[in-house]
């Protein structure tokens, strides 16, 4: 007999066991499934909820009150995190859904987001490749069955996968001369500059709340402490993260962000025989970094208001692409853009078409919203 339980605000023992074991079942013999963190974030609340058939663990979700969102995004909404399904489970989801919103209602919220893997948004076309890193990977079916239940779309993101082709050295300059002649500096930002990188913070924070309706929230307040610095200076280091800030006259107006696909280097240690997240491959990756990958993402490109239409990203994503094939890879990922921003694709296509190349791949996202009456 299929039933629902809480597990409480945290997962410990045989429940922790059990969340994972979820996941290994509904994704057996899929090698493009990378487990998702399990980390709590600052200023948020947990409810872990399982759907047991008798004894054994077929499905799971995770209720989240993220005060950090509803602070800075003046949205009073909660969030239903990592929800999946063991095959043959479908027709009961109503029942793990159910007390979910139930638990979300009663603290008062006015609604509901889906999210996985950190991102407001489930896929629903991709499903075949290997996802991106810290991007939402989930059977394309979890859409209807959302949907059905009574969440509507409220968004739509896309994430393009090109393959690099060789680039001479004047189709990398070319970029870097144009940036120049616009009196605009591209440095590397410093990482150890509580102020640069507040500044950073700042700018990051204003772009995409103001137009694209996501909060970063990620890198929010992380120079507020020589803690969350020294952290995000490691962080960086084990992803080979490269943040390119621009300057207009010592203003902070624009910036370029990639770093290695980790989910390439840990499905790479699994392919091999490895624990992707055993205390060997931690070590290799802390002394060796991620080796043998070459695909990265873009983590973040923005430009401020006050210089928008001027043709400054074309500028920057030339410049920044020719980065990445500077630093050994052979193709990118954009990261996840809300379809409210076309015009960043726009331009990574005709520089594609420029530069030759003859290989790109879609993934898309919808945002699913359940509001209550």
């Amino acid at each position: 007999m299929v039933s629902v339980r809480s597990s409480g605000s945290y997962l410990k023992g045989r429940d922790l066991i059990s969340w994972r074991r979820v996941a290994d079942k509904a994704f057996a013999g899929n090698t493009n499934y990378i487990p998702s963190s399990m980390y709590i974030r600052e200023g948020e609340e947990r409810e872990f909820f399982f759907m047991e058939d008798g004894d054994k663990p077929v499905g799971r979700a995770c209720v989240t009150i993220d005060n950090v969102w509803i602070e800075r995004k003046k949205e009073n909404i909660g969030f239903i995190d990592d929800f999946i399904l063991v095959s043959g489970y479908e027709d009961d989801a109503k029942m793990l859904i159910d007390p979910c919103l139930s638990s979300i209602k009663d603290k008062g919220l006015d609604g509901v987001y889906l999210r996985n893997n950190g991102f407001p948004a489930l896929l629903f076309e991709g499903y075949e490749q290997l996802p991106p890193a810290q991007l939402p990977y989930n059977p394309p079916s979890y859409i209807d069955l959302f949907t059905n239940y009574g969440f509507e779309k409220k968004a739509e993101w896309s994430n393009m996968r090109v393959k690099l082709p060789p680039l001479n050295r004047e189709d990398i300059e070319a970029g870097e001369k144009r940036l120049e002649d616009a009196n605009i500096k591209i440095t590397l930002l410093n990482l150890k500059d509580k102020k640069a990188v507040k500044e950073y913070s700042d700018l990051l924070n204003r772009v995409f709340i103001t137009h694209f309706g996501f909060n970063p929230r990620e890198f929010i307040s992380s120079y507020d402490t020589t803690k969350k610095r020294a952290l995000a200076r490691f962080s960086a280091r084990l992803s080979k993260l490269r943040i390119y800030v621009g300057y207009e006259d010592k203003k902070m107006i624009l910036y370029f962000s990639f770093f290695s696909d980790m989910n390439q280097y840990y499905k790479s240690l699994r392919d091999n025989g490895k624990n992707p997240f055993g205390l060997g491959s931690l070590l290799r990756l802390i002394f060796r970094g991620p080796k043998g990958v070459d695909r990265t993402r873009i983590g973040s490109l923005g430009i401020d208001e006050d210089f928008r239409g001027v043709g400054l990203i074309s500028d920057i994503l030339g410049y920044g692409l020719g980065l990445m094939v500077k630093d050994g890879y052979k193709e990118f990922d954009t990261g996840i853009v809300s379809d409210e921003n076309m015009p960043v694709f726009k331009i990574i296509e005709k520089i594609s078409r420029d530069w030759g190349v003859k290989e790109i791949t879609y993934m898309k996202y919808y945002t699913l919203a359940y509001m209550f009456s």
